[in-house]
């Protein structure tokens, strides 16, 4: 499970359907969605 930062709510929310993905920079991130308002998340250097 990944604790990412909502940025609408202002609070940390865990994602169990959280993925792992690679930005254009090549860098690794986890990329999900808000439980509470649907908003996409991330997290920056998770592998």
């Amino acid at each position: 499970m990944a604790s990412m930062y909502c940025v609408k709510c202002r609070a940390k929310r865990e994602d169990p359907n959280a993925q792992k993905v690679t930005m254009k920079n090549g860098k690794p991130a986890l990329k999900g969605k808000c439980s509470v308002c649907g908003t996409s998340m991330f997290k920056i250097g998770a592998s």
